[in-house]
């Protein structure tokens, strides 16, 4: 099988996984938000959420990033035994970190509020604290669930890893349908705790014959010194996404109420659209990109990197396109019901419509970052990621005052775009001839071919009448996607017939299997 239809093959296995989640994912956004709309009860939950998911994102740059490459080479180097104690020495220090760091946060938990969100004030201020505080324990769960997941992945077992967004979603909605009413907003936090717990339990079956734990704690193992040393620039350049929306939401919380609330339902969205279109392709090639970056020669991976770079841009652009044209209809259809009205529509619209146009951006850049990492440099994209984020800030201070909170959500693409541009100067300086003239050439026919599609997006968008009503929005939405998509296949097969047939029978293939 060729090494193209080896990456559909498997891109398109978790990806299917990861659309079912996301999809649960999907309808627990939209039960929040019947629930409980967009005010001040429901800011202080997502930042509350947002506080204790900084962690949470801390851990996973760290983990992901580093223990692929370091257990790959233990596995080499050592055999499977080696390989098992390292993982088992990372689990176990990566969980005691957990404890102190939810430890620490508990006891600062207000402080960190007051920073964070400098204009939360009164019962905002004080619900947002104690939400925080009753998430905090549960971060040693999802801390072993991102290092058992990145052991699986390793092992080239991916579909359990995407699982795990899964109990949340169940423990989400489950906490809004029946305990909402008695505990309010409280039974969302609880939740949080209860989703821990079971992200562990779902991946424990799936480690059998893959991962035997033993109890060890060996700060002095070579391979953890070498994984913490690469892990400490991993971190920023990795939770860049998450780090510049933090910074969005310290300048929205003195801006109108409600806009952080906005602003968190339209960046999970395109959270959904990044863990059904990029996720799948980056954590296939990663594995497969750290596999190849063993090697002696640093050209082995080139057709790696071209063939992800092409499936991305090839997925994400057109869905892109038509997202931007549907902003209202999309928010519309995911969050207007109960008491999410036409206002919250209007302004999540906007939003989710700037923050959309960076997505194309965002997967690049976490494509460019997992090569860098597969060569074990994680210093240069946590240079070019800070950068980023000062062009995030920088921009954020100028078009706040100009656009409001819809300037917050454009700032943070222009800054993945600075991003994207200085880590492909700095790959061809690592790896010569990497995106050569005629490699140019082909992503250059592959955005022109999404022209006709914006064109068709934009003509039917007012051609069809604006909708209400979940059945309406949807019928509206699948009519202008599907007749979009169309239209894209058919640019597509005029570009390289020969190319999209063979996309198009390794789809069929996995589909059927």
């Amino acid at each position: 099988m060729s090494k193209r239809s080896t990456l559909i093959g498997s891109t398109l296995s978790v990806t299917l996984i990861i659309l079912f989640s996301k999809a649960i994912g999907f309808v627990r956004e939209m039960i929040m938000a019947a629930y409980f709309g967009a005010n001040n009860i429901t800011d202080a939950y997502n930042s509350a959420y947002s506080l204790f998911y900084i962690p949470v994102l801390l851990f996973s740059s760290c983990i992901t990033s580093t223990l692929v490459p370091q257990y790959m080479r233990c596995r080499s180097e050592l055999g499977t035994n080696g390989a098992d104690r390292f993982s088992s020495n990372a689990l176990t220090v990566f969980s005691i970190a957990a404890v102190v760091t939810s430890a620490l946060m508990f006891i600062g938990a207000g402080f960190l509020v007051r920073v964070v969100y400098p204009g939360f004030h009164g019962p905002k201020f004080d619900l947002t604290v104690t939400l925080t505080r009753v998430m905090l324990p549960s971060l040693i769960f999802f801390v072993a669930g991102l290092v058992l997941s990145s052991i699986l992945n390793a092992r080239e077992k991916y579909v359990a890893a995407q699982m795990t967004g899964l109990p949340l979603s169940a423990a989400e909605i489950s906490a809004a349908i029946f305990l909402s009413k008695r505990y309010g907003i409280h039974a969302q936090a609880w939740g949080v705790i209860v989703a821990g717990i079971l992200q562990v339990i779902i991946l424990v079956p799936f480690l059998k014959g893959s991962f035997r734990f033993r109890p060890v704690i060996d700060f002095n193992d070579k391979h953890l010194k070498r994984l913490m040393v690469l892990a400490v620039p991993a971190i920023l350049s990795m939770a860049v996404n998450e780090l510049n929306h933090m910074v969005d939401r310290m300048l929205a919380s003195g801006l109108h109420d409600g806009d952080i609330t906005a602003m968190t339902y339209a960046f999970k969205l395109i959270m959904f659209m990044m863990g059904v279109l990029i996720v799948p392709l980056t954590t296939v090639s990663f594995s497969k990109m750290a596999r190849q970056a063993l090697r002696d020669n640093p050209q082995s991976i080139i057709p790696q990197v071209r063939e992800s770079l092409r499936l991305l841009i090839t997925a994400t652009l057109p869905l892109v396109l038509i997202c931007a044209v549907e902003n209202r209809h999309i928010i519309r259809f995911a969050y207007g019901r109960g008491m999410f009205n036409e206002q919250n529509v209007y302004v999540t619209g906007y939003v989710f419509l700037f923050y959309v146009i960076g997505v194309p951006f965002f997967g690049i850049r976490d494509l460019m970052n997992r090569v860098f990492h597969a060569f074990e440099d994680t210093k240069t994209p946590m240079y070019i990621a800070v950068i980023s984020v000062i062009v995030n800030i920088i921009l954020n201070l100028i078009l706040k005052r100009l656009m409001g909170v819809y300037g917050l959500a454009l700032a943070t693409g222009i800054a993945a775009l600075v991003g994207v541009v200085l880590l492909f100067i700095n790959m061809r300086k690592k790896v010569h001839g990497i995106f050569d003239k005629d490699f140019l050439i082909e992503i250059a026919k592959l955005v022109a071919a999404n022209i006709p599609v914006i064109i068709a997006a934009i003509l039917l968008s007012r051609v069809y009448p604006v909708s209400h009503g979940t059945l309406k929005v949807f019928l509206r939405l699948a009519v202008i996607t599907l007749s979009s998509l169309t239209v894209y296949a058919a640019a597509l097969f005029m570009i390289d017939r020969k190319k999209a047939k063979d996309t198009l029978r390794h789809i069929f293939k996995r589909i059927k299997r």
